[in-house]
C-alpha cells in the first residue's frame, strides 16, 4: 500500500467533496503544503494527520481504517460482519457518492430514488400560461447547457405559489427519476427563524441515502457533499417560501442535468441576476379561472345558477387563490344558502378580513398577509400603513411622498421595497397598487399603529398632492377656455410634493392617467367631512370632464360638490355645482333636469351679483333651449348674455354670446344675418387668446358657408376648427367637427372622404357612449346627412 494509495484516496475523497487543498487545510488544521505533499505521494502521512482529514471529510469508520492501513503500509483487520472491501481500491469514496466519471450517472446507489412532494391539490385550477413558462424551461434540462436550470416563482401571500411549484413538479416528475426533493425554507414564518441552507442540505443527503457518519461536520462541508450527490444526476428540487437569494445560493447543484423551482413573497433580484433564474411572477387568477375554482369546488351548476353573486364573491376575494378557497370552504359547508348572503357579509371591508378565516394560521387571510408585512424594516412598514388610507386604485410616486410626508428618492426606494416583498405591484412604470384584501390589511395597521392625527395628517397631505397638482394641471390646460376657473387655494400641508407638471400636454396626460383616482379621492374628502376640499377637487377637473367627454363621472363628481357646498352653506360653491350639473344633463339630453339646474344657478349668482358667471350660465340656457330646438328663446337668452358682458367689459365672453346668437340665427335658416355676428366673435375671441372659443366660432363659420352651398369656403373653415380643438385636447367636441367635415365631403360628392370623417366621429361618441352616435351611424348607412347637425 502506502504513501502513493494513500495519496490517490485523499485525492479522490477531497475532489468528491468539491473542496480545494486550501479549503481541505482550514477545515482539517493541515497545512496545504502538508496536503500537497501527500496528495503527489511524496512522503508517508503522519497517523495523526490522517485522523484530522478523516474526520474533516466526514469518512466512516471502515474507510478511516483503510486510511490507517494505507498510512502504515499494513492490511487493515477486518471487524466481525463488516462489509469493509476486502482490497481498498473499492474504498475510496462511500457507496452512497456517485462514483466520479464524466457524463451522468445511473442515479442514486444504496438507496431508493427520495419522492418528497407534498400532495398535489385536487381543484388546482387556471395557470396555463405560467404553467407553459415552466415547461418550456424542462428543455434547458439537458447535459452541455452548462449551469442548473432554475424557476424563481414570486407572487404575494395566498397567490398560490407553492400550489402551482407542487402541481407543476407532480406533473413532471418522471422526468427526474434520481428524485424530487422538497424543502420549506420557512422565510416568512413568524414563529420560527428561517431554515438555515445547510440544515436543508443535511435533510437532502439523509434522503439521498448518505449515511450520517458520511457527512461532514461543518456546514460548508455538507454542502459540498449535497452538490457532489447531485452532480450527473436528474433531479427535481423545490425550494419553497425562500426569503432571499442568500438562502436559495449554496443549495442550487453545478450540475445542468438538475431542476430547481424557487417559491418566494420576494422577488429575488439577486438569484436571477446573478444566479439566471427565470423569474416568474404570480398575480391573481384572471376572472375565468377564479370562476373555474369556484366551479370545482362548489359544482359547475351552482356557479352557473348564480353568476352575478359568483363574480361579487370573486372580487370581494380580489381573486386571490387563499381567499377563494377559504370562502368556497365556508359556502360548501352550507350548501344551501345562497351565495348572495356570502357575497353580502363580505361587502363589509373592516369584516372581510374576518370572515376569510378557516381557522388555521395557514388558511387566514390576514395572519397569511402578517407574514409578509413583519417582515419589512419600519420605514417600509409605515409606508404600506399609510397606503391603506389612500382609496386607489393606484398611486403614483409623488403621491404616495405626500401622503407619507417623505423626501421622493426616499419613497420611491421604499416603494421598490413593497414591489420586492409582493405587497404591491407596478402595472405600470412610477404606479402602484394592490388588491383590495391587502389594502384592508393595510388600512387596519393603520388604524391600530398609526395615531388619529397621524392618520388626519396623513390624509390631508393626501388631499392636497391631488388638489394642488389637479389645479395646476387646470391651469396649464384650460387657462384660456371659459369653463376654467382658477381657484383660491391654500397653502399645501407640510411635506406635499404636487406633480411637477410643464406643460398642456403634460397636464392633459396626467388627468386622463389619474381619472379614476380623482374619483376615489373626492368621495374620500367628501366622506371624511373635508367638503371644502372636496368642492374644490371637483372645480379643479369640472373642465377636463366637460371638454373630454366623460359624463357620468362629471355627472357624480358635481353632485358631490353640490352636497359638500350645502353642508358648508357656500352659496357660490352651490351655484356652481348647479350649473355644473345642468351642463352634464343638457349634455345628456335630460334638457327639464338642466333647465331646472341652470335656472337654480342663474339664480344664485344674480343674488351674489357675480356678473361673469351669470352670462355663461345664460349662454348654457341658450344651449339647452337650442337641444329642443327652441332657437328663437336660444337666440333671445344669447342676446342677453351679450348685453351683459356688453356692460361689465367681458371681451371674451362677447365672443361666446356673439357666436351663439350666430349660430341659432343660423338654425333658424337666416344664414347671411349669422354670418357677421360670428365674424365678430372670432375677431374678439383672437384677441383674447380664446382658443377653445375660436375653435367654436370656426365651427359655425363652416356650418354657414355649407347651408350656404359654399362647401369650398366651409372645409377650411371646419379644418381651423379641428386643429384648434385638438391642440387643447377637447376630446368630445372633435366628434361635431368630424361629422360636419364630413357633411361637406358628400355635398361635395366624395363619398369615401365623408364616410372617413362620419367613422372618426363615431369612434369618438362610441368611446364616450354618447348618444349622437346613432345619428353618425345613420350617415353612414344612408351615406347622407341632415341638415340640423345640433
Amino acid at each position: 500500500m502506502g504513501a502513493a494509495v494513500f495519496a490517490e484516496l485523499l485525492r479522490e475523497r477531497r475532489l468528491s467533496a468539491g473542496w480545494s487543498q486550501d479549503e481541505l487545510a482550514e477545515r482539517s488544521g493541515v497545512s496545504a503544503r502538508s496536503i500537497s505533499a501527500l496528495e503527489a505521494g511524496g512522503r508517508r502521512p503522519r497517523l495523526s494527520s490522517v485522523v484530522r482529514l478523516a474526520e474533516a471529510l466526514g469518512v466512516d469508520q471502515d474507510t478511516r481504517t483503510w486510511w490507517l492501513a494505507a498510512a502504515r503500509d499494513t492490511e487493515p483487520q477486518r471487524s466481525a460482519g463488516s462489509d469493509a472491501p476486502d482490497a481498498p481500491a473499492a474504498a475510496p469514496v462511500p457507496a452512497a457518492l456517485p462514483p466520479l466519471r464524466p457524463g451522468l450517472s445511473s442515479g442514486p446507489t444504496g438507496s431508493s430514488s427520495p419522492q418528497q412532494l407534498p400532495m398535489a391539490i385536487r381543484h388546482f385550477t387556471g395557470r396555463a400560461r405560467e404553467l407553459q413558462v415552466l415547461d418550456e424551461l424542462l428543455a434547458d434540462v439537458t447535459p452541455g447547457c452548462g449551469a442548473v436550470v432554475i424557476s424563481a416563482i414570486a407572487g404575494t401571500a395566498g397567490v398560490g405559489k407553492t400550489t402551482l411549484a407542487v402541481h407543476f413538479a407532480h406533473r413532471v416528475a418522471d422526468r427526474f427519476p434520481d428524485g424530487q426533493l422538497f424543502a420549506n425554507l420557512r422565510g416568512f414564518d413568524p414563529d420560527r427563524a428561517p431554515v438555515d441552507a445547510a440544515d436543508v442540505a443535511r435533510a437532502f443527503l439523509d434522503a439521498l441515502g448518505v449515511p450520517a457518519l458520511r457527512v461532514p461536520a461543518d456546514p460548508d462541508g455538507q454542502l459540498a457533499l449535497l452538490r457532489s450527490r447531485l452532480a450527473g444526476t436528474r433531479t427535481l428540487i423545490v425550494l419553497d417560501n425562500a426569503r432571499e437569494a442568500e438562502q436559495v445560493r449554496p443549495l442550487l447543484p453545478g450540475s445542468n442535468t438538475c431542476l430547481v423551482v424557487v417559491t418566494s413573497r420576494n422577488r429575488l433580484p439577486g438569484l436571477v441576476a446573478l444566479d439566471g433564474a427565470v423569474p416568474l411572477a404570480l398575480d391573481v387568477l384572471s376572472r375565468a379561472e377564479a370562476r373555474e375554482l369556484l366551479a370545482r369546488r362548489l359544482g359547475a351548476a351552482v356557479v352557473e345558477d348564480q353568476q352575478d353573486a359568483a363574480d361579487e364573491l370573486i372580487e370581494l376575494c380580489a381573486r386571490l387563490p387563499l381567499a377563494l378557497n377559504i370562502a368556497a370552504a365556508r359556502a360548501a359547508d352550507h350548501p344551501g344558502t345562497p351565495l348572495g348572503v356570502w357575497a353580502r357579509e363580505l361587502r363589509d371591508s373592516q369584516a372581510r378580513l374576518d370572515l376569510l378565516s378557516a381557522g388555521d394560521s395557514h388558511a387566514d387571510v390576514r395572519v397569511v398577509l402578517s407574514w409578509s408585512y413583519r417582515a419589512l424594516a419600519p420605514q417600509a412598514a409605515r409606508l404600506f400603513r399609510l397606503l391603506g388610507l389612500h382609496p386607489g386604485p393606484h398611486v403614483s410616486v409623488a403621491a404616495a411622498a405626500s401622503l407619507a410626508g417623505l423626501p421622493l428618492s426616499e419613497t420611491r426606494a421604499l416603494l421598490e421595497d413593497l414591489h420586492r416583498a409582493h405587497l404591491i405591484t407596478a402595472p405600470e412604470r412610477g404606479r402602484y397598487t394592490f388588491h383590495d384584501l391587502l389594502r384592508a390589511y393595510a388600512a387596519e395597521q393603520a388604524a391600530a399603529l398609526e395615531s388619529p392625527p397621524g392618520q388626519a395628517g396623513a390624509t390631508l397631505r393626501m388631499l392636497d398632492h391631488y388638489l394642488h397638482t389637479a389645479h395646476r394641471a387646470g391651469c396649464l390646460a384650460y387657462a384660456d377656455d371659459a369653463a376654467w376657473q382658477s381657484l383660491d387655494l391654500a397653502e399645501p400641508a407640510a411635506g406635499v410634493a404636487p406633480e411637477d407638471l410643464a406643460d398642456r400636454q403634460q397636464a392633459l396626460d396626467w388627468y386622463r392617467d389619474e381619472q379614476s383616482v380623482l374619483e376615489r379621492i373626492v368621495d374620500s374628502a367628501h366622506r371624511a367631512g373635508a367638503d371644502v376640499h372636496a368642492w374644490q377637487l371637483v372645480g379643479a377637473q369640472v373642465a377636463y370632464l366637460l371638454k373630454s367627454g366623460l359624463w357620468q363621472q362629471w355627472q357624480r363628481a358635481s353632485e358631490t360638490a353640490l352636497a359638500a357646498a350645502e353642508r358648508t352653506g357656500d352659496l357660490r360653491r352651490q351655484a356652481h355645482a348647479h350649473r355644473w350639473l345642468g351642463q352634464v344633463h343638457r349634455s345628456q339630453g335630460r334638457q327639464p333636469q338642466a333647465q331646472r339646474e341652470l335656472r337654480q344657478a342663474l339664480e344664485l349668482f344674480e343674488a351674489l351679483g357675480d356678473r361673469p358667471r351669470e352670462g355663461r350660465t345664460r349662454l348654457d340656457l341658450a344651449i339647452a333651449h337650442g337641444e329642443e330646438h327652441a332657437d328663437a328663446e336660444a337666440v333671445a337668452e344669447s342676446r342677453r348674455a351679450l348685453e351683459l358682458f356688453q356692460a361689465i367689459g367681458d371681451p371674451s365672453g362677447q365672443a361666446l354670446a356673439l357666436n351663439s346668437i350666430g349660430w341659432y340665427l343660423a338654425q333658424q335658416g337666416e344664414l347671411r344675418e349669422a354670418l357677421p355676428y360670428c365674424r365678430r366673435g372670432l375677431d374678439l375671441a383672437r384677441d383674447t387668446g380664446n382658443l377653445p372659443g375660436q375653435s367654436s366660432i370656426w365651427d359655425s363659420i363652416g356650418f354657414i358657408h355649407h347651408h350656404l352651398g359654399e362647401y369650398h369656403e366651409a372645409l377650411p373653415a371646419y379644418h381651423e376648427s379641428l386643429r384648434l380643438r385638438q391642440a387643447v385636447g377637447d376630446y368630445f367636441l372633435q366628434a361635431d367637427i368630424h361629422t360636419h367635415i364630413g357633411d361637406t365631403h358628400l355635398a361635395l360628392g366624395d363619398v369615401e372622404a365623408a364616410r372617413g370623417s362620419w367613422n372618426r366621429s363615431l369612434a369618438i361618441l362610441e368611446d364616450l357612449q354618447h348618444r349622437d352616435a346613432d345619428a353618425v351611424r345613420a350617415r353612414l348607412n344612408s351615406s347622407t346627412g341632415p341638415g340640423r347637425l345640433r
